[in-house]
């Protein structure tokens, strides 16, 4: 699985690093529009990310996805890669097949899970 995740981790940290930055509060932003704006910027014309999620369980709890039709996350078969060499120094992953509107796709998937401000925690999923 390391070796499947590889090519996409520098990608995955930068978006990890800038959702951690926002704290993907709906207090911060004047509505959930502004808000799922801001938190997926960064993602326009990124041809290699099929799509993202953002979970912050906690005060201010959210779930933000992108695009619309992003379906529900697996909850089983992660696989938990240790990172030590690198700034994100673990992330979970898999490989499934999601359905996008009426379209399957094989993807793999990476996410982080971190403490966030505000004693929140902020999971960080995308797929590639």
């Amino acid at each position: 699985m390391r070796r499947q995740i590889e090519p996409f981790l520098d990608e995955f940290g930068r978006y990890d690093r800038w959702a951690r930055q926002m704290g993907v509060a709906d207090s911060a932003f004047h509505s959930r529009e502004g808000l799922r704006e801001a938190a997926f910027a960064p993602l326009r014309d990124r041809g290699r990310v099929v799509a993202a999620w953002l979970e912050r369980v906690g005060p201010d709890a959210t779930e933000l996805h992108h695009p619309d039709d992003a379906p529900a996350l697996p909850e089983e078969g992660w696989v938990r890669i240790a990172l030590p060499e690198r700034e994100i120094d673990e992330v979970e992953a898999q490989r499934r097949s999601l359905t996008f509107s009426t379209q399957a796709r094989e993807v793999t998937l990476i996410r982080r899970t971190q403490p966030a401000p505000g004693d929140a925690t902020l999971r960080v999923t995308m797929a590639f």
